[in-house]
């Protein structure tokens, strides 16, 4: 019992002073309960973000693709009924919902003509109508159906009547789309042209109501069919902590149903699933890692705090030596306090954190329960918080028992090894390019060290603030040697003993330069957001051909106008692939996501670099409106095919053929006109086949022709088109099949290069002259680089920009509709244009706030800069007070002395003014070093994506400065109501305001 009562003793007087003293242990705790509850809300807010990242990522997979699916195939040896009773009720133990039937029947004759038959129940929700009424159920003597797609009659026979009742298109979040629909035939008439156009016309395509119904047709007994049974999976339907369990049971499903019958086929999106979770989860790595940078600081303010114990726990140890207690007794019960007070504050925090967790759970959609339990209460969450429970008892028992460090008349403490260990692991990191985003990128989201860099400067600077405080307050005091008496009695009793104002003055730089670099992170996060926006959408609205319509943008945004836009791809000869972009050079400086650091040269120089000193419009000879295109020719020589290539006025190039001379010497050759406003671009003269044969390099014979052409009058239903071959009426020609010749007008852009800008990739490849030859859709074009651009809007990549109407006019001239406009920048949309693909600037950035991992990192990041400042508050009210409880001796001498209540007063409150303004300034340098970091550190986009363009550092003003000014304001109410005497002495004041 003896030995009992001696182990014991250390646990009973820990429990003694933690029940007298708490307040003693309350700065520490404060910052302990703070950094367990950012910790745990980072936690379980990673996996919200990620159950909402891996929702989206669901739901924007194709119908098709996001279902479990059980198809059984053949023509005998099974019935609907047996083989739904054997497959819906294991399905239905997936998600405890009851899967959508459908059945069909390959392509069939029946009663001499072709159709494609299937069936689904419950079609109401599956169908959308265009004509008619959905059918009734199908009965195995006639069945009412919808014609999906397909023409011709519907055939019918005595043994089976199919009757048409209506036309429908399938939705596409119907998950049996693809099933029923034949590959490009489910949706709208257009997809099903643009698919048809060189296939033949397929046959009848009709939906019936009721599997079992048609299943049971005695004139189909014989025909092979397919029954499926589909059930869908939702956004939300599958968890991040569910996906392993989810594949398990897809599993056992593909065995049980797999074991009845080898006909039968299980799929599901497990593989689908689990790379969007996989993806969600490296993103989500960057958001825990990011919180985790925070808690881990917060964890740091309480090695800062438990420095201001050592003196205490110093007495209580030597105390407790002088009354006879045994060393392990004076270690262990140092220890526990320390541990009892850790393992508290943990818990508290941890608490804290979970409930904040539910809340955000529940506001986002995920379960809060599920949230709170998969991370928190978890094995992993538990072992989580017993280690940041661990790691604060050692952090508090090694700041009150190491010893200060002797270094000649230098003392080192702990907290300078500390500091200097840190400046160390950042130097080292930079010189083995550790610090670095691409790091973090191509270590996928686990760069622990690049984000435990700010904490780590952090830190640091607030051992050297505090290292500076006591010779800063001793400058002062000699600078205000004939100031008032109060400012000179409060910086040198702060120099001669900083006692907790040394370590509130700390704190406030560590808190205070945590909350600046979290506000500037975050307007940085979210003015990359505006930024990435805009270069993707360089204009309100980006209108592009729709490829499902084949509708030419201008035809699709008829009167809109607008800035036209030529986009096109290519390379040059060192191979590198380039994105070409023809934009008017005139609107090149109000092309939006432009930003000054894209190139050395501002952007209204450079476009007037690319703007022409005059009109390079392609030269063409409009005619007049009409059908028929007549030219009369004469030719000596070889026969040759002419074809007039004409263009619309929306750009519109075709190429008409107007026959051939066929030994004829004198013929009039005509065509019919395809537009009802034509320009004529060329003649364009064929070889051929009847061509003579030449000698071709001894590797054969080659076709060619020789002769004089004589061009006569061109007409359009008979009226003459003025000055159409001007200058060019006879002509020797000699043609070969490897050189396309044609007539046309001489073009400004012929013998010149077309001036461009260039980024750093394309223009290594040039000449010094910066001429280069490029390949662009195939073709050759000689371009001139007349300015550098490191990027430009609407590319990824390397980019070449030129003036739109001399590069349409340089493409159009060799290979005439190469140049056509197929992108249209506008600034209002008052009409719908549904036959275009539509990008909007506000849509997209719509959807860049609205992604979840974005979302959880900017509220990270604000929930960290709302901790830190509170914490610094809370820190400057335990010092004050801790300050107060210290000098109440010195202050009571000061009023044995003859001071004044109100000098006192006023000494006290420039004590803790000074602290206050210290911490401030020490915290606004830290935060600005921090700041200048954030590119170098974490230029990865709020959704943890390698930004387009790059970051750009961005600092809210209104913001900060409000922030500086509330702080300002609730620091000096605090300090105020801390210091107030109320006519009472020094020391009561003291016990009343701690």
């Amino acid at each position: 019992m003896s030995a009992l009562r001696r182990a014991l003793f250390p646990f009973r007087l820990a429990r003694a002073r933690l029940a007298a003293g708490g307040e003693r242990l309350a700065l520490i705790a404060v910052g302990i309960v703070a950094g367990a509850a950012v910790l745990a809300a980072v936690l379980a807010g990673r996996l919200v973000m990620q159950d909402r990242a891996l929702a989206q990522a669901t739901a924007r997979l194709p119908a098709d693709s996001r279902v479990v699916e059980v198809a059984w195939f053949g023509a005998l040896g099974g019935t609907w009924r047996s083989l739904d009773r054997e497959v819906a009720p294991e399905l239905e133990r997936l998600t405890g919902r009851e899967p959508v039937r459908a059945m069909l029947y390959r392509e069939s004759q029946i009663g001499g003509r072709l159709v494609n038959l299937r069936a689904a129940d419950g079609l109401a929700r599956w169908v959308r109508l265009r004509s008619g009424r959905l059918p009734k159920p199908c009965v195995p003597s006639h069945c009412e159906v919808l014609r999906i797609d397909g023409r011709g009659p519907i055939p019918s026979k005595s043994t089976l009547r199919l009757i048409e009742v209506g036309r429908a298109t399938v939705r596409p979040d119907a998950p049996f789309a693809a099933f029923v629909a034949p590959a490009g035939q489910n949706g709208t008439e257009m997809v099903a042209r643009a698919v048809r156009y060189h296939t033949p016309q397929p046959s009848p395509v009709v939906l019936a109501e009721g599997v079992d119904g048609l299943s049971r047709t005695s004139e189909l007994q014989t025909f092979f069919r397919t029954y499926a049974w589909f059930l869908p999976v939702g956004g939300g339907d599958v968890h991040p902590w569910a996906i392993g369990s989810f594949s398990r049971s897809v599993d056992r499903v593909r065995a049980a149903i797999g074991a009845k019958s080898d006909r039968f086929q299980v799929t599901a999106p497990t593989e689908e699933l689990a790379a969007a979770s996989s993806s969600s989860r490296a993103a989500a790595r960057r958001l825990l890692l990011l919180g985790g940078e925070g808690a881990a600081l917060l964890l740091a303010f309480t090695l800062l705090a438990a420095v201001a114990l050592r003196r205490d726990v110093g007495d209580a140890r030597r105390r407790l030596v002088w009354f006879g207690a045994r060393g392990w007794q004076v270690e262990l019960f140092t220890f526990v306090e320390a541990a009892a007070t850790a393992v508290a504050a943990t818990a508290v925090g941890w608490g804290a954190g979970a409930g904040v967790a539910a809340v955000v759970a529940g506001r986002a959609g995920s379960p809060a329960g599920e949230v709170v339990s998969h991370a928190l209460l978890s094995r992993g969450g538990l072992t989580t918080a017993v280690l940041v429970a661990l790691a604060a008892s050692f952090l508090l028992y090694l700041a009150v028992r190491a010893p200060a460090v002797q270094v000649g008349t230098f003392t080192l403490t702990p907290l300078d090894m500390a500091a200097l260990g840190a400046i160390a692991i950042v130097v080292v990191g930079y010189a083995r390019g550790s610090v670095d985003a691409t790091e973090l990128a191509a270590s996928g989201g686990t760069g622990t060290f690049l984000l435990l860099v700010p904490a780590l400067v952090t830190f640091a600077i607030a051992v050297v603030c505090a290292r500076v405080l006591a010779p800063a307050l001793r400058t002062l005091g000699r600078a205000g040697s004939r100031g008032p008496v109060a400012l000179r009695l409060a910086a040198t009793s702060l120099a001669r003993n900083p006692g907790h104002a040394a370590v509130a003055a700390t704190f406030l730089v560590a808190s205070l330069g945590l909350a600046l670099f979290a506000t500037t992170y975050r307007s940085t996060l979210l003015e990359g957001q505006r930024d990435e926006a805009a270069y993707a959408v360089p204009a309100p609205y980006v209108l592009t051909e729709d490829l499902s319509q084949l509708v030419p943008v201008l035809h699709g945004a008829r009167g809109l106008g607008g800035t036209e836009v030529l986009r096109l791809s290519g390379n040059v000869p060192s191979s590198a692939t380039f994105t070409f972009l023809g934009v008017p050079a005139r609107a090149l400086p109000h092309v939006g996501g432009w930003r000054d650091d894209f190139s050395a040269t501002p952007l209204p120089t450079l476009a007037r670099r690319l703007e022409p000193s005059e009109s390079t419009a392609l030269r063409m000879t409009k005619l007049p409106p009409g059908h028929v295109l007549t030219l009369p020719v004469s030719v000596r020589g070889d026969d040759i095919g002419i074809r007039a290539i004409v263009r619309s006025p929306l750009g519109d190039v075709e190429g008409v053929s107007l026959g051939a001379t066929n030994g004829a010497r004198d013929k009039l050759l005509q065509a019919k006109v395809p537009f009802a406003h034509a320009s004529l671009v060329s003649l364009d003269l064929d070889l051929l086949n009847s061509g003579r044969k030449a000698s071709n390099a001894g590797t054969g014979v080659q076709a060619s022709a020789r002769g004089k052409l004589r061009l006569g009058t061109l007409r359009v239903d008979g009226k003459a088109v003025p000055r159409a071959f001007a200058g060019w009426r006879g002509l020797d020609f000699t043609l070969t099949t490897d050189v396309a010749s044609s007539v046309r007008p001489r073009q400004p852009t012929d013998g010149h290069p077309l001036p461009v800008l260039a980024t750093p990739a394309v223009v290594a490849a040039a000449g010094d002259d910066r001429v280069l030859p490029l390949s662009i859709e195939g073709e050759h074009v000689t371009a001139r680089i007349v300015g550098v651009v490191k990027r430009f809007p609407s590319i990824i990549g390397d980019a070449i920009v030129a003036d739109r109407e001399t590069a349409a006019t340089t493409l159009d001239t060799p290979f005439p509709g190469l140049g056509t406009t197929d992108e249209l920048w506008v600034d209002r949309l008052p009409t719908p244009t549904p036959e275009l693909l539509v990008q909007s600037r506000a849509g997209m950035l719509d959807e860049l706030r609205a992604d979840p991992l974005a979302r959880g990192a900017l509220a990270t990041l604000a929930g960290t800069a709302l901790v830190a400042l509170a914490l610094a508050l809370v820190g400057l009210l335990l010092g004050v007070v801790g300050d107060l409880r210290d000098e109440r001796g010195e202050l009571f001498d000061l009023e044995a002395q003859g001071a004044s209540p109100a000098t006192i007063r006023t000494h006290l409150r420039l004590r803790a003014l000074l602290v206050a303004a210290f911490g401030l300034l020490g915290g606004l340098v830290a935060g600005a070093i921090l700041s200048a970091l954030v590119l170098s550190l974490v230029t990865l986009t709020a959704s943890a994506a390698q930004p387009e363009p790059p970051l750009r550092l961005a600092l809210d003003w209104p913001l900060v400065g409000a922030a500086v000014a509330a702080y300002a304001v609730v620091a000096g109410v605090l300090v105020l109501w801390c210091t107030r005497l109320g006519g009472q002495a020094p020391e009561r004041a003291a016990e009343v305001a701690a």
